[in-house]
Formats: structure tokens, C-alpha cells, sequence
């Protein structure tokens, strides 16, 4: 998982700052020694050649004189070294008692050069600078050196190292954390865009993301997430009114034709053949009636109306008319179905819905399980909550489905589902049946087969823990 954008921002000007700064620190640092450097070598150079011209004027003697007046830096000093490296004369610190010069700098001098170098001449102490020069007298040639400790570069450095030392981390804090303060105020809209956004649900629709009015990119953001937002709302109203109004359109006809239907098939006169087509037909107006109720539902619950009336109720009782309204079905598909009641199960809720909600799982257990196989169907309480279970044998669901068989018109096996004559609707409509009675429906994978578990809060205290819906429409209750 990524950090907050706030969090890389911060991390990010942090880094760049810091790296900014150690830069030009460096900079700083090397130019400040070069310029110490430089500024020592201004003194050391006259000082070499003055050295030098009281040497060829006036020898040894005037040498010592000579330094004693023109060098003053800290531990300076001077020699005068042959063409073999051998120290004629010398003056001041006691570094002068060994050649300051190595040889081949040496011969670079004897041959007319002038050399400047830093050289570690105590190892205990700072580097000095060293300036030699030629000098010639009576034909002789010989290097004047002069040296002077760099201690005073040093000791400027150390100082301006520990200062950014000390700086450069408040600097950086400073900068992280008002970054951090600008970024979180920047960022601040758009937490509220997305808290908006991510609350806004299919019952929700005409909720909007809040405007910061603030005419930048943040605020055509939520303008853009606004009118998606309206284009979505209307859309899905429109949707919502096709399926409620063709749904109501519908049920007048089938009602119609299930009606003609049975008084067609007790007509003494039809044919065998047309009375199986007669009774088929009829089928599938039950089958096309049930959908048509079951959209009826899920429509209502859309509009957030309640499709539930509590009353105080047994959750035993529930399953019990439900395996009694199956047993008929069960017969016909070869399939046992057994009942098993704990006692007594109370609960606040609405009988009819929560029968149609356990007749749908228990119908799709008996539909699943194959011809000899057995449907268990227990009512129990575990804590607060009533449960009925409904168990079968059949090919079970892969755990990745567990969610989304609860989806509309979702099948794991769309062949499947047409053979058997499955809408897509049932555990849908029966999952917001338990949802709106507080409770849940969950599957669970079974050595053989699947168990669903409906699950709704027992009434210990006579209170109805029922779901509070907008509207008091009720919608048929027959599946």
C-alpha cells in the first residue's frame, strides 16, 4: 500500500531540499578552503622572494633577519635548501629542521620554478602550505622555502561543518513540516471529495461532492465528479422506473393468463396432449409471475421503501411453513427434506417475508441436490441471533463466489441456472429480506455441498430490531 500523497509530497521536498543543501554546503565549505588556501599563498609568495633577493644579496647571515620580518602566520617558517636536499639555514617552527620539499618539487625549484603545495609536515598537527622559489648566489642555485600552518583553515571549516551540521536538520524538519501543513490544506478538499464520493450509494444517488468554490483544479474535479454523479442518478432512475413499471404493466396479463389457464384444464372435453401444453403453460406463468414479484421487490427496496411489517413472530415457526410449503416440490425431484427446530425462536420481525426469504434458500438446496440426496433445514439460536440453516448436497460454490451469489441476476453456472428455471433474483431478494430484519444471509462450503445460514436478532427485550426504511408501501410477498 502507497502512503498518503501528502506524506510522499513532504518526503519528497524534504529530500530535495536536504539534497540542495548539502550541495551548496559543499560548495560553500570547498570554496571557503580555497579561498584560506589562496589568501596564505598571497602572504607566502612576496615572502619567498624576499627572502630570496636578502639572500642573494647579503647570504646567510641576512637569511633568518629576512624571515623573521616577513613571515607571521601561525607556526611559520623557512629554510634554504640545497640542490640535494640538504637544509642550509632555517627559521622558526621546527618542521624547518627537515627538507619541507620533496625531491621532485625540489629539482622542479632548482630549475627555475616556483612551487606551492600542501603538505603534512607534522602528523600531529594541521597541514601547512609550502611556497619555495629559486634563488642563485655566487652561481650556486638553491630553494628558498617558507611555510605556514593551515591550523587557522582548519579550525574555520570545523566551525562552519558543525554549524551546518546543526542547521541543515532544522532546516529540513522546518520545510517537511510545513509542506506537510500546506499539502494537508491543499489535499483538504479533495478528503472530502472522496469521503463523499465513497459514501454515495444506490441509495444515495442524489447526494454531490461539496464545491470548494475555489476556482482552481480541485474545484473542477468536483465539478466533474458532480455531473458523472447526475448523468449516473439518471440513468439508474430510469432504470429503476422500467423495472417497476414494466413489472406492474406485467402482473395484470399473467394474473389473466393463469386464470385462463386453470379454467382451461378443469374442462372435461381437453385432449390429454392439450392439457399437458395447458399445464406447462402454466408453469411458466408461475415461473414469469414469481420474477415479476421478485423485481417488484427489489424495486421497492431501491426506492428505499419497507417491504417488511414487524410483529412479533417465531423464527421456528418460519422455517417450519416454509419445508411444509416444499415438501410437494422436494418429492417431485426424488430429494429428502428433513426439519430440525431447537424450540421456541422469537423474534420482531415480518413472518411472510422471512418465509419467502427461507422458502428461496431451501428452494435452491432442493433445486442443487441430486436425485436420493437429502435437504436439512435447522432452526437454532446462537447468542443473540436465530438462525435457520439450510443445508445441501449438491456441487458446491467456489469460495471466490461466496459474495457474489448474492449479486442480482448473478449465477455461478448460467446453464445451469436456465435448466432449472432460476432468475437470478432469489438470494438477492432474500439477503435484503435479512438485511432489512437486521441480520445477514452467509454461505459456507461443505465436504459435500453448501450450507446458507439466515440469521435475524432474537426479540430478548420486545423490541422490533428491524431496519428503519423510508415509505410505508408494502409489495406482495408471494415468490
Amino acid at each position: 500500500m502507497r502512503p498518503p500523497i501528502r506524506l510522499r509530497m513532504t518526503l519528497w521536498y524534504a529530500t530535495l531540499l536536504a539534497a540542495v543543501i548539502l550541495a551548496l554546503a559543499a560548495f560553500l565549505v570547498v570554496r571557503l578552503r580555497a579561498d584560506i588556501v589562496s589568501g596564505v599563498d598571497r602572504n607566502l609568495v612576496p615572502a619567498a622572494g624576499q627572502i630570496a633577493h636578502d639572500y642573494r644579496q647579503e647570504g646567510i647571515p641576512e637569511f633568518a633577519d629576512s624571515a623573521g620580518t616577513v613571515l607571521h602566520g601561525e607556526r611559520a617558517a623557512a629554510q634554504l635548501l640545497g640542490p640535494q636536499a640538504t637544509v642550509a639555514t632555517t627559521f622558526g617552527d621546527p618542521v624547518s629542521g627537515r627538507p619541507m620539499l620533496v625531491r621532485a618539487d625540489l629539482a622542479r625549484v632548482i630549475a627555475g620554478a616556483t612551487v606551492a603545495r600542501t603538505r603534512a609536515l607534522d602528523r600531529h598537527a594541521a597541514p601547512f602550505r609550502v611556497v619555495a622559489r629559486p634563488v642563485t648566489r655566487r652561481g650556486l642555485r638553491a630553494a628558498v622555502v617558507v611555510a605556514q600552518s593551515l591550523a587557522p583553515m582548519q579550525a574555520s571549516t570545523h566551525s562552519i561543518l558543525v554549524l551546518l551540521a546543526l542547521a541543515i536538520p532544522v532546516a529540513v524538519l522546518a520545510t517537511a513540516a510545513a509542506v506537510w501543513w500546506l499539502a494537508r490544506r491543499s489535499l483538504r478538499p479533495i478528503a472530502r471529495i472522496t469521503q463523499t464520493a465513497t459514501a454515495i450509494g444506490a441509495t444515495s444517488l442524489g447526494e454531490r461532492v461539496p464545491d470548494p468554490r475555489t476556482h482552481d483544479e480541485v474545484a473542477e474535479l468536483a465539478g466533474a465528479f458532480n455531473t458523472m454523479l447526475d448523468r449516473i442518478e439518471r440513468a439508474v432512475l430510469g432504470q429503476r422506473r422500467l423495472v417497476a413499471d414494466a413489472s406492474h404493466e406485467l402482473r395484470t396479463p399473467l394474473a389473466a393468463m393463469r386464470s385462463e389457464i386453470d379454467v382451461s384444464l378443469h374442462a372435461d372435453e381437453l385432449p390429454l396432449a392439450a392439457a399437458a401444453v395447458l399445464a406447462s403453460a402454466r408453469e411458466e406463468v408461475d415461473r414469469m409471475s414469481r420474477t415479476v414479484e421478485d423485481l417488484l421487490t427489489l424495486a421497492a427496496a431501491d426506492e428505499g421503501m419497507s417491504i417488511i411489517v414487524a410483529e412479533p413472530a417465531d423464527l421456528g415457526g418460519v422455517a417450519t411453513a416454509a419445508v411444509a410449503a416444499l415438501r410437494g416440490w422436494a418429492l417431485e425431484h426424488d430429494v429428502a427434506l428433513v426439519l430440525e427446530a431447537d424450540g421456541a425462536a422469537p423474534i420482531m420481525g415480518d413472518p411472510e417475508q422471512l418465509r419467502r426469504a427461507a422458502r428461496n434458500l431451501t428452494e435452491n438446496a432442493i433445486r442443487y441436490t441430486p436425485a436420493g440426496g437429502t435437504v436439512r433445514v435447522t432452526c437454532t439460536t446462537h447468542g443473540p441471533m436465530a438462525v435457520i440453516d439450510v443445508r445441501d448436497e449438491g456441487p458446491g460454490i467456489p469460495p471466490e463466489l461466496h459474495d457474489r451469489i448474492f449479486e442480482r441476476f448473478f449465477r455461478a453456472d448460467p446453464s445451469r441456472e436456465r435448466a432449472t428455471g432460476g432468475s437470478g433474483l432469489g438470494l438477492a431478494i432474500t439477503r435484503h429480506i435479512a438485511e432489512a430484519h437486521g441480520g445477514s444471509v452467509r454461505v459456507r462450503a461443505l465436504p459435500q455441498g453448501s450450507a446458507f445460514a439466515l440469521s435475524v436478532p432474537l426479540d430478548r427485550h420486545g423490541r422490533a430490531p428491524i431496519a428503519e426504511l423510508s415509505g410505508s408501501h408494502a409489495v406482495p410477498h408471494e415468490r
